[in-house]
Formats: structure tokens, sequence, C-alpha cells
């Protein structure tokens, strides 16, 4: 008797479940993500080049050229991850 497995279709990330991500890499909490704590997101994310998607995502978001993206800015982050299309088993 063969037994078959059923292929998991990996699911993509919604806007939900990247804003508790992102939000979560706030290591300190200021309502501010850095680069290194945009990095850290991606790095979560499963990003090949963590450091080039946090620099790219920093560019895109960040209206106000503060070096941060603030919880203002959060929504052009989360679409710029969002079309990278990642996926993920995890429940985050």
């Amino acid at each position: 008797m063969t037994i078959k497995s059923c292929p998991v279709q990996p699911q993509a990330w919604s806007k939900q479940q990247l804003r508790k991500l992102f939000l979560d890499c706030d290591g300190d909490g200021d309502g501010l993500l850095t680069k290194e704590e945009i990095k850290k997101a991606f790095r979560n994310l499963g990003a090949v080049i963590p450091g080039y998607r946090a620099w790219e995502g920093l560019k895109r978001a960040d209206a106000n050229k503060d070096g941060c993206v603030s919880h203002e800015e959060l929504d052009a982050l989360m679409d710029y991850a969002d079309k990278l299309q990642y996926t993920s088993g995890t429940n985050y």
C-alpha cells in the first residue's frame, strides 16, 4: 500500500500578517522602524538579500526622509513587501 502525500500550497503573507511582522521587529518600541529593524523583518520573511530589501523598502516608504519608517509610512513598506509575494508556513 502506497501513501501519497498531498502537496501543501504555500500561503502568501496577508497585509495583516505583514503589519504584525514589521511592528514586532520594532525592537525598541519607539514606533519607528530603522533600516536594521526592517532588515530583520525581511530576514524573517525569507529574503535572500534582506539588507537590499530593507534599503529598497526604506527608500520607497520613508516619505519624510528621516531614515525610519513611522506608523504613518508603514502601508508603503507593506505594499512593497506584498508585491514581492513572500510565502510562509508559519503562524505569523
